[in-house]
């Protein structure tokens, strides 16, 4: 029993020993001085969504009776291909509004197909331009 109660008094002695020389922290108060620093607020910067319409512009050739349809100024003779780059131009930007701008001679079936396609490619919004009512 006399060893162990040595031992323990070892340790007390050496725990007392190594915890008095500790340093103590202690919060320093100063006052830092504002000279030479600027204090500016920072605004975000939105990015502008780049936002295009898309007009599509049906018409029948005088030729061969085919829809033709005039893109932003380019003309498609095959609707596959124009359906193609309908899609391109969904997966680029889809909250692009697309405009169908429809002679009177074009047929349904054409109308409702690139309607169709426009919807299935993504866009979030396809249009019917009207022309605006005679005000006589």
């Amino acid at each position: 029993m006399t060893p162990m109660i040595d031992i323990v008094f070892l340790l007390l002695i050496f725990f007392v020993v190594t915890a008095s020389s500790q340093v103590q922290e202690e919060i320093l108060p100063t006052n830092l001085q504002a000279q030479g620093s600027v204090e500016s607020l920072v605004e975000q910067v939105e990015e502008p969504t780049l936002e295009v319409e898309i007009w599509l512009k049906l018409s029948v050739a005088d030729a061969d009776s085919t829809t033709v349809v005039d893109v932003n100024g380019t003309l498609y003779h095959d609707l596959d291909v124009l359906k193609y780059q309908l899609r391109t131009l969904a997966e680029l930007g889809p909250e692009n509004p697309v405009i169908l701008d429809i002679a009177g001679n074009v047929p349904l079936g054409d109308v409702v197909d690139i309607y169709d396609t426009s919807q299935a490619a993504g866009f979030e919004s396809v249009n019917f331009a009207v022309d605006a009512p005679n005000s006589n």
